[in-house]
C-alpha cells in the first residue's frame, strides 16, 4: 500500500469507527492488504479512532456538565436537578477537574446551585483547593432563614470542612441560625436548630480553640438564648472553660 493509500485508509477508518462521517475513499484508491505494513496502519487506524471517540465523548459529557449547572442556575421554580443527573455531573467532574474553570462560581449562581443541586454544589467545594475559595462558596451557600432539610445539609458541609472554615463562615452561619430560630417562635423544629448548631461550634472548637475567643460574645449569646436546650447549655460552659 502506497503512502496516498495509507493516509486515505487511516483516515477512513479513524472516522466511521467513531460514527463521524467517513473521509472520502476513492473508488479508484489501491487498497492492498498484503504486507505487515497494512496490518499497522489499520492498527494504527484503529488506535486513533478509540483517541477521536474518547475526546469526543470528553467533550460531550463537559457540554452536559455546564448545560445541566446552566439549567440549575436559573431562578425560577422547578429547576432541581434529578439525584441520577446529580450523580453524572459528579461523577464527570471528579474525571475531568479541568471543567471547574469553566462552572459560574459567582454567588447568586451559588445560591441556586445550593437550592437545586446541593450534592453537585458539595463535590466542586471538595474539589476546590484554596481555604479561602472554600469561604466564599459556603458563605454564598447560606440562606435565611433555613428549613430543616438546608439546615442538615449545610452542618455536615460545616463539620467536613471544619479544617477550612474560617470564624467569618462561622459568623454568617450563625446568624442564619438564629434567624432560623426566631422564625420559628418555639417547638421541636427550633430545638432541632439549637441542637444541630451546637454540634458544628462543637467541631469547630475541636478544630481551633481560638474561636472560643472570637466568637466567645456572639456564640456566648446564642446559647443563653436557649438554655432550654442542654447542647447549647453545655456549649456555653464550654466556651467559658476555653476562655
Amino acid at each position: 500500500m502506497d503512502a496516498t493509500a495509507a493516509k486515505a485508509f487511516y483516515d477512513y477508518i479513524a472516522t466511521t469507527v467513531v460514527g463521524m462521517p467517513p473521509a472520502p475513499l476513492s473508488r479508484l484508491l489501491s487498497v492492498n492488504f498484503s504486507t505487515a505494513e497494512d496490518a499497522r496502519i489499520i492498527s494504527d487506524g484503529i488506535s486513533r479512532a478509540r483517541i477521536i471517540y474518547e475526546q469526543k465523548n470528553k467533550l460531550a459529557q463537559a457540554e452536559y456538565v455546564l448545560a445541566q449547572l446552566a439549567k440549575a442556575a436559573v431562578p425560577t421554580s422547578g429547576t432541581a436537578l434529578s439525584p441520577q443527573t446529580m450523580a453524572r455531573i459528579t461523577a464527570t467532574l471528579e474525571q475531568q477537574p479541568e471543567i471547574l474553570q469553566s462552572v459560574p462560581l459567582n454567588a447568586e449562581n451559588i445560591r441556586m446551585y445550593a437550592k437545586n443541586c446541593w450534592n453537585v454544589l458539595v463535590t466542586i467545594i471538595n474539589m476546590t483547593d484554596s481555604s479561602s475559595d472554600v469561604n466564599c462558596i459556603i458563605q454564598s451557600a447560606i440562606v435565611q432563614p433555613m428549613n430543616i432539610v438546608e439546615h442538615n445539609s449545610l452542618a455536615q458541609l460545616l463539620i467536613d470542612q471544619t479544617a477550612a472554615i474560617s470564624a467569618d463562615t462561622l459568623f454568617k452561619y450563625l446568624n442564619a441560625v438564629e434567624a432560623s430560630c426566631r422564625a420559628q417562635q418555639s417547638g421541636s423544629a427550633q430545638v432541632h436548630n439549637v441542637r444541630l448548631a451546637s454540634k458544628v461550634f462543637n467541631h469547630a472548637l475541636d478544630a481551633n480553640s481560638a474561636l472560643a475567643e472570637t466568637m466567645s460574645i456572639e456564640l456566648g449569646s446564642f446559647c443563653l438564648s436557649y438554655t432550654r436546650v442542654k447542647d447549647a447549655t453545655d456549649l456555653y460552659r464550654r466556651i467559658l472553660t476555653t476562655d
